[in-house]
Parts: C-alpha cells; structure tokens; sequence
C-alpha cells in the first residue's frame, strides 16, 4: 500500500471515528507545532481550548533484533483560532489579531494572503525529520527518522474580521520512517511528553502480527488491545518520556485448582468448584474457557475464571471419573492449558465410637443412640472415633459444641474428644442482680455435632443434645452489718455492736431461693435449724452476749436436688470503741478527823479501745492526771490506780468525783465518788476501814460501860 492509500484511509478513519480529544485550559494559549516552542500562559482569553485529531504510528513490517525497521507516521489536528500561537508575538491577542499585526497591514481583517503566509508558517515549523523533535516516538533509544521529510497540508484560518469567532484552521501530516534496534530480545518505545500541540492529539499505534505491549509505567494512560492500543499523553502525570516496552507475544500463563482442594476425588452430590488464573500482558484480557467430559465424550463447557460442577446434576455415578480442562487464550490466538482427572465418590464416610462420662462419683458409658445425654454439671465428656471410607482414603473428624463461641475439635481418622460439661452464662450467678439470681433457671441445654468428611468432601454427621443436670451446691455468701452498716475489710466489730448477719448474696445456680433450705450456727450454738429463706435472708445478734475474741459462724444451704454446701466465717470482737472508764474500788489511808490529812486511792478500769487521762478532784483541788491506756483484744481492760492526798472540811465530801478526757476518741466525763465522813470517820459503802473504826469505837464504849459499873459498885 502506498502513501496516499494510508493517508486516504487513515482521513477516512478520522472521519467516521468518534473519538475527540477535548482540553480545557483558561491558563495557558495555543501550544506550539513542535518542541522548540513551550507553553505559554495567557489570562487574556477565558472559555475552552479545543483540539480534535489523532495521531498514528503504523508498525507493519516484522521487528527484528540488531537489525532496521520500518514504520509510517500519520496525523491530523483542528485547532480554534479564538487563541494565539506561540509561533508569533504577543499570543495573549489571539491568532487572528497574531496574523493581522505581523503577518499582514494591521488593517483589522485577515485576508486570504495573510493566512496563506500563516499557512506556509505551520508547513515549515513542521516540517521535521527527526521523528522525537517532531512529536512522534525513538526506538532502542534512537530517534526514529523520516528520511523524505515530513509531508504537511495546511488548513488555513478563514478570511474575514480579526474579532470574527468560531473560526478553526488545522493541519495534516504524513511521513514514512526508519529506525534501528539494537540486541536485545525486548524493544523499547519512547513516546516524547515535553508540551508540544502535536501532543494533545490521542496516538494509536499499531504493533506487528504477534508483537504486544509488555510493559510501561504509565499504562494507565494506555487502552485498547495488546497490538492495537492508544496512548492520551494529554493524561500524563508528569512532562516526561513515555516509555514502553514492547515484544513478542507468548502464550498466557494458567494456573488453576479445585475446592475442596482434595487429592484424587470429589464427591457425587455435592458441588466443587473449579478456578483459573491467567496471567499476560497489561492490555490482554485472556479468555477462560472450561470442558467438562466423561469417557471422551464432552459433558459441558463454561466460559468463566471460575465454575462449580456438581457431578450428580451431569449424569455422573460413584466410580465414574471426570475429566476437567481449562483453556486461557490471549487476543492473539495463543493459548495455555491446564488439565485434572478426578474420580466421583458418591458413599460418604463412616464412624464407629464410645462416650465415657466420668464424674467425681463414677464413670458410665453412654447410649449414642439415644439422642439427648444427661450428665450431672461439671462432668467430663471422653468421646472416643474411629471413621473410615470405602475407598480407604483418610477421613477428616471435627467436633462441634456450642460450651464456647467457636468451640472445635479436630482429628484425622480417629480421635479422642474430651470436654467438661458445666452450667452455661444462663443460670444464676454472681454477675446477675440479686433479684435476677433469687429466680428459678433452666438446666443449660448443650448441642454436640459430630462431622465427618473424606477426601472427596462428603460429609456425614450426627448430632446430640447434652442436658446439664444440677450437680453444684448452692453458693453462700454472707455480709455482716454493723450498726446498720455493711462491714468493709478494713472494719472492726466492737462489743455491744448491733450485728446483722446477712445472706441476700447468696443463690443456686438452678433453684429459686425459697426452694433452699438453711441452718446458721454461732458457736456452736444453733440460730436456725432447716429454715427457709426468710429465716436466713438476715439474722439480728444484737441480744446476743459477744465476748472479746474470734466467733465462728458456720451456714449450710442445701437445694432441691440434695447438693449441700457448708461456710463458715470468723467475726472476731474487740473491745468498746472509745474511751469507758469504770470505777472498780475506792479506798483511804491517813487521818480520821475532819481537818485532818488523808490520802484517797481509786482503782480504775478502761474498758474502751481509745487511751484516756483521769484525775480526782475535790472542790477545785485535784490530784494529777494519771495515764489509761485502751483495752486491747489480746490483754483485754487495762486498769490504773489515782491517788488524791487532801484535807476534808465536811463529813459528806460533796463534790468528790474522777474528771477524764480523751483526745482520740473526742470524748470527756465526769465520774461522782460518793463518801461520807460520821463522828469523825471517814465511811463508805462497802468501805473494810470504815467497818474497823466502828469496830474500835464500839469497843470503846463498852470497856468505859464496864469500868463504870465497877467503880459504881
């Protein structure tokens, strides 16, 4: 074919093509021809910039290796002339305005000389033989060359007014070129990207029978086929080369596998599916193609990278076998294939096995015929399996429970499944409300599957239901309340505190707690005797006499189902909080007699956990503070002795008392001391002293009777 046969069809091609290449840029004029011009930028002219055209590189010949080549080169481009052109002066006038000033009379009309003269301007500029300054392409990093120039013809710009609008001028170019390659295997093609007009045109390029593009990286500016494809180099990132590499087709790369990913068979009833990968060219979209067929006779065909294929639904039987082949055929014609011969097992596997359940009491081999397995909380499961298939193949064994989100076990051939057995989130427990963990709940209900499946993915399984029966004690949780107050850890009972003991924590993990029966112990001593929730809930020890020292409490609770469980919890008492001073004795020694020196001792006990100070007074006179430490859990009270030396003024003592104070405890007191002095003695209840001075006083009086009478007689 010619030149002008190219031309002609290639206009031909443009004209019926839909394909248009539309700029819009307000920042920049009319690019150059060629790339000895650059963008210019311009903000005298707003609106679109409009170029329609395209660009064709024609490979035909075969490429060869160290050896010549050949190619044509075609390309056509419409341009608006609203804009200027950086061939001349001042492009922000616009073309027409370009053409009038310098190329004509600046007579505000462009004729039909003055665009012949612009005409014969875009014919020279681009008039080129080297393919790269010319927009077009270099191979193996030459620059391809036309030898015979560049043919160029010029659609002038219309005559008419410079303000005229809607005006287009254009150009056509053809040329033949030549190239070398140098040797290596692959090619390379370089497409310039510098900012040239010629540029914003879409380059379609066509590459010899069986050669490919293979690689570029900005293929994504790339579409079309392997062998035919466009280049929008308007769509560039970046002002730069646009490199392509370039070879000869080979056949697409297959890879492909079946699921279940078993090692000869596939089952009779159940679909397995096939998939295939091909992998090719950036620009190849190969085709998949599957066949199906039986005894080489062709059963189905699908056209997809993946199928499914259930043997049973195409005439298969067990023992059949089915041969599967995927086809990956590039636009080319090249293809790659992959091949797979499986066997149709049609009888799934089979088991054969034994359920232990072992408990703290004994251990009892389960029925597994029976569909529903009782077995008392917290027992353990031993669920021994042998499986087996008819063609001897291994056989996969998986346990499923629902004791845990996601509970498995696994094994191949033969197994041993071990579980516990215990009461699920559903029955009463500590997490719940106290009102929630009082009501009745329903055994716990656990699903057991067993499944079996072999080699070729059939699957055979059975299923139990474990009813969980109540085999735990109920939970005893006991508070103790002090002066109405919860105790805290770090708390302490002291003697005469109000003590409740309260047990509104406690609860059955199934029973409702009025179906429990309780029994609390203190000491030994009995509180409640098989007594229901009410007896129990709280129990008041504020009558009973607690001593100093550790107390046990010891509460049984048992439930419906007989499960008993006993408690016990230490209180330990410690002594009086505060200061509690008591008087214990009272005693004198010294004079008798009004006015009369004497000294007066008081024994006295603190009974309460915080020191004090203590002093006697009398009327304003005091004897000095002595020092009561606080009783202690492991000394009990502690006591001290005042002594007070001072001179009585009446018998009555009146106003006689113990004054003390303690800081830590915040508290102070008054203690009266009652004495008395009669005739002279001193006298006071209970008083030994007082009683001997009486003694001698009798005495007296009677030896002064008796000498009396002597004398009288």
């Amino acid at each position: 074919m010619d030149r002008s046969a190219i031309v002609c069809f290639v206009l031909c091609f443009i004209m019926s093509s839909s394909t248009v290449l539309v700029v819009q840029d307000t920042s920049r004029d009319d690019p150059p021809l060629d790339d000895s011009y650059t963008f210019q930028s311009s903000t005298a002219y707003n609106g679109n910039y409009t170029i329609q055209g395209q660009a064709f590189l024609n490979f035909s010949a075969p490429i060869a290796a160290s050896s010549s080549l050949s190619a044509t080169w075609f390309a056509q481009a419409t341009v608006s002339d609203d804009y200027g052109t950086g061939l001349l002066e001042n492009q922000s006038l616009g073309l027409r305005a370009q053409i009038d000033l310098y190329l004509g009379d600046s007579d505000g009309w462009v004729d039909s000389s003055e665009a012949d003269n612009f005409a014969a301007m875009v014919a020279s500029a681009r008039n080129w033989t080297d393919a790269a300054v010319g927009g077009c392409c270099t191979f193996d990093y030459i620059p391809m060359n036309a030898p015979s120039g560049n043919e160029v013809s010029v659609v002038s710009p219309l005559t008419g007014p410079v303000n005229a609008t809607n005006g287009t001028w254009g150009w056509s170019e053809s040329a033949d070129l030549t190239g070398v390659t140098d040797g290596r295997t692959m090619r390379v093609l370089d497409l310039p990207r510098v900012g040239a007009l010629i540029e914003e045109l879409p380059l379609s390029i066509t590459l010899p029978e069986n050669w490919e593009v293979q690689f570029s990286p900005m293929i994504e500016i790339f579409s079309g086929e392997p062998r035919n494809f466009t280049v929008n180099r308007t769509q560039a990132p970046v002002a730069y080369n646009i490199r392509i590499t370039i070879g000869e087709n080979f056949p697409p790369s297959i890879s492909a596998s079946r699921f279940p990913a078993t090692s000869s068979s596939v089952a009779l009833d159940r679909p397995s599916s096939f998939s295939a990968v091909c992998n090719d060219g950036p620009l190849e979209s190969p085709v998949i193609e599957w066949s199906v067929s039986k005894d080489e006779s062709l059963i189905t065909t699908f056209q997809n990278p993946w199928f499914e294929f259930s043997p049973a639904d195409h005439g298969f039987s067990h023992g059949d076998v089915a041969s599967v082949a995927a086809t990956c055929t590039d636009s080319h014609g090249m293809a790659s294939h992959w091949y797979d011969n499986v066997g149709i097992d049609g009888v799934p596997p089979e088991w054969t096995g034994g359920l232990l359940v072992d408990t703290d009491s004994e251990q009892r081999v389960h029925d597994l015929s029976k569909y529903v397995i009782e077995v008392d909380a917290g027992s353990e499961l031993v669920f021994d399996v042998n499986g087996s298939d008819e063609l001897g193949l291994p056989v996969k064994l998986e346990l499923f429970t629902n004791i845990s989100e996601g509970w498995r076990q696994y094994g191949v051939q033969q197994k041993t499944f071990q579980f516990t057995a215990n009461q699920g989130a559903g029955v009463n427990g500590a997490h719940l409300s106290i009102d929630e963990r009082h009501q009745s709940k329903d055994p716990t209900m656990l699903s057991m599957l067993l499944q079996l499946s072999d080699d070729a993915g059939n699957i055979a399984f059975q299923e139990w239901v474990i009813r969980v029966l109540d085999a735990s004690p109920p939970t005893i949780i006991m508070d103790v309340a002090v002066d109405g107050i919860l105790f805290e850890p770090d708390d302490e009972i002291h003697e005469n505190d109000a003590i409740l003991l309260v047990f509104s924590k406690s609860f059955d993990d199934l029973d409702a707690i009025e179906n429990l029966t309780w029994s609390v112990s203190l000491d030994g001593v009995d509180l409640v005797t098989n007594g229901g929730w009410s007896s129990i809930e709280t129990i008041e020890l504020e009558n009973t006499s607690l001593g100093l020292g550790g107390h046990e409490v010891i509460a049984t609770a048992t439930d419906s189902s007989g499960n008993t469980r006993t408690e016990s919890y230490e209180l330990t008492v410690h002594p009086t909080k505060g200061a509690h001073l008591i008087v214990i004795e009272k005693s004198h020694s010294g004079g008798v007699d009004i006015g009369s020196s004497m000294t007066f001792t008081v024994l006295i006990e603190n009974q309460g956990s915080d020191p004090a100070f203590a002093r006697v007074c009398l009327e304003g006179n005091c004897s000095r503070y002595e020092n009561f430490p606080g009783a202690t859990l492991e000394d009990g009270a502690t006591s001290s002795t005042i002594k007070f030396e001072f001179v009585p003024v009446n018998e009555s003592l009146e106003g006689l008392q113990v004054e003390w104070d303690s800081a830590i405890a915040g508290t102070n007191g008054v203690i009266p001391l009652e004495y008395s002095i009669n005739q002279g003695t001193l006298a006071s209840e209970g008083s030994q002293s007082g009683a001997l001075v009486v003694a001698f006083l009798l005495t007296i009086a009677m030896l002064y009777a008796i000498g009396k009478s002597s004398a009288d007689s």
